[in-house]
């Protein structure tokens, strides 16, 4: 009935009459209609409650609310507004008896590789968290997406964040027991600023290789990072906290690095660096680290980083495909044995394919959940991430599994054998967001079924589908990281059924009248993947015709104009172009092909060294069979 389901529910014979009934379901006016009580509800205040346990019981005589803190009250409120739009001002009897199984429930949003959401569309975001019981908001600033007071001359000339919008969204956070916690990335994640010539200086690197890590053995690093803290800390008077990030810090050890971390090993100066970063966080701004420990579970010695790092910092453990979430059990254990607070952080899945991978992120939101909560894990963080690909999928995609992640984040339900999939959770997630936004209508299993499409292709491709990540590369390469070459599926088989699915769900949904913006959006983005499998096709065939080609560029061009229109509605226009490029160099190779025969030529194998660098060779090709020699 209530969703994220609680821990006890149970329904009764009987109802009550509400009183004081009006259909205003708006959470905070129901806040502030309930929090002291009235003619209908009582309210009771437990010390022997935890910050956000609470209980409901609705008899004869009323509704009463039990908890220990306002935030108690809030997230009893919550659920309490579920009971009201469902049975309006005829009440069952009930008893719900609730608490959180993480303390901390973040959603983290990636906000620079594309995507900048406006402040309004924000605080939707902000709304369906409240609903879904977060109380911990994210947003990941790593490159030139906010308005820094100490290097205003990077943001002129295009819009951003400015600080007025920080504070107006702490607010906003905070009347709704959220937490805004501000997210600079302090070691790794740097390359834009680096790339500056009044920065490079401060990168490992040379003058032509800039590894976006930051020279952790120069103070002026330390002095660079202070002026970015210092215009986005005290916005966010909301929390005590600061994601430093650390994650993926791949110039450690190389160039400036390579001889003191032979000396003294990567994980010394990984931990040196992790505290002078903290000890500023702490001391001039009063907060508390949060730090990625990706780069320490690859060290020889992590229990050494884990013992020495700060005391108070909270380590963030993430890992999203299926063989990092298998490995979650070993990364919880190492901060575990070293009492070190940790989160866990699964992830939403939705880069890299336009839709999102459901079978994955199910996985992934689930292991993380049941993992981390028996090794103690103090919170749980829902990351919804953009990539390569400009963040160009819209927001619909996140619906479902943000409810997921709220589900378990606050109640990761019993421990099942083997890990099976909790169905009963997936299932109230699409019902909570029809509900929510499809006027009830069973929108949210299509958008399921479009998530699962990449599973029609021949290979697994970590973090993409295989022919979204072929969409970003010219027409002529096939190869794919891990090995893999688009050549080596044998025929069109695979893609013909991508496309015969996808066209029967997208038609499935052409039929259904709601939200007009949502519907846009999912047709947007299944358009995008009937474009990128029919540009794989030609990759693999190395040759169309002309009504084929044309038929393509008509859907690139219709899908430009259709993107442009939903992005620039809750967007800034700044990182629009980063897919929308992809496009238009697939439209640009499509015409060179009509010039050619409609042929691609010359015959072109694109591959992976061992060195992870893109290679290529020229090889003969035999065109009439259109296949390696």
């Amino acid at each position: 009935m209530i969703f994220p389901k609680p821990k006890e529910e149970t329904y009764l014979k009987g109802i009550y009459k509400m009183k004081a009934y009006d259909e205003n379901t708006d959470l905070l006016y129901l806040f502030d209609k309930y929090k002291n009580g009235n003619e209908d509800l009582k309210v009771k205040k437990d010390e022997k409650f935890g910050e956000e346990e609470y209980a409901i019981l609705i008899n004869e005589d009323g509704i009463t609310l039990t908890a220990s803190s306002d935030a108690g009250i809030f997230r009893a409120v919550t659920s309490l507004k579920q009971l009201i739009g469902k049975f309006g001002s005829e009440l069952r009897f009930c008893e719900i008896l609730d608490k959180p199984d993480f303390e901390n429930r973040c959603y983290l949003l990636d906000v620079s590789y594309g995507r900048m959401p406006k402040l309004e569309t924000l605080k939707r975001y902000v709304d369906l968290m409240a609903d879904l019981k977060y109380n911990e908001f994210q947003l990941f600033f790593e490159r030139f997406v906010f308005d820094y007071k100490a290097f205003p001359k990077y943001t002129e000339g295009f819009e951003c964040y400015t600080p007025e919008d920080m504070t107006c969204l702490n607010d906003y956070c905070e009347k709704r027991f959220i937490k805004l916690v501000p997210y600079v990335g302090s070691f790794g994640h740097l390359k834009t600023w680096l790339d500056q010539d009044e920065f490079k200086h401060l990168r490992i690197g040379d003058e032509t290789r800039n590894t976006g890590t930051i020279n952790p053995l120069l103070p002026e690093s330390l002095e660079f990072l202070d002026k970015l803290y210092e215009s986005i800390f005290p916005l966010c008077t909301s929390s005590d906290m600061a994601n430093v990030g650390f994650d993926e810090s791949g110039g450690l050890g190389m160039y400036q690095t390579k001889e003191v971390c032979e000396e003294k090993g990567k994980e010394a100066v990984f931990v040196e660096w992790l505290n002078k970063v903290a000890d500023l966080s702490r001391e001039k701004y009063g907060r508390r680290c949060q730090y990625f420990t990706d780069m320490i579970h690859n060290f020889k010695n992590e229990d050494y980083v884990f013992q020495n790092a700060p005391k108070d910092a909270i380590a963030l453990i993430w890992g999203y495909d299926p063989i990092p979430t298998a490995t979650m059990e070993r990364w919880c254990s190492a901060l575990s044995r070293n009492n070190a607070p940790f989160y866990v952080c699964p992830s939403s899945s939705t880069w890299g394919c336009c839709t999102s991978r459901y079978d994955v992120l199910t996985f992934n939101l689930q292991l993380c959940a049941e993992i981390g909560r028996d090794h103690g894990a103090v919170g749980y963080m829902y990351t919804d991430w953009g990539a390569g690909d400009g963040h160009n999928s819209f927001p619909v995609w996140n619906l479902v599994p943000t409810a997921l992640g709220g589900q378990y984040a606050w109640n990761a339900g019993a421990k099942q054998n083997n890990y099976l999939m909790k169905a009963d959770f997936i299932k109230e997630s699409k019902r909570f967001i029809d509900e929510k936004y499809f006027d009830g209508k069973h929108i949210s299993e299509l958008i399921y079924r479009m998530g699962q499409y990449y599973l029609l292709e021949p290979e697994r491709i970590p973090g993409f589908s295989m022919s979204m990540r072929l969409i970003g590369n010219p027409i002529e390469e096939t190869a794919l990281p891990g090995d893999f070459d688009l050549m080596e599926c044998g025929d069109d088989f695979y893609f013909d059924n991508v496309l015969e699915y996808m066209k029967k769900v997208i038609s499935d949904v052409e039929k259904i009248d709601f939200d007009e913006n949502f519907k846009r959006q999912i047709l947007v983005n299944a358009n995008q993947v009937l474009i990128a499998a029919e540009t794989t096709k030609i990759r693999y065939n190395r040759c169309s015709t002309e009504e084929k080609i044309d038929e393509i560029i008509k859907m690139i061009d219709e899908n430009l104009k259709e993107y442009d229109i939903l992005w620039e509605r809750e967007n800034f226009s700044e990182g629009k172009d980063n897919f929308m490029k992809m496009l238009r160099g697939r439209r640009a190779d499509l015409l060179r092909m009509k010039e050619n025969g409609c042929k691609i030529e010359p015959m072109t194998k694109y591959f992976y060294s061992k060195s992870g660098e893109l290679d290529v060779e020229i090889i003969e090709d035999d065109t009439d069979n259109n296949v390696w020699l």
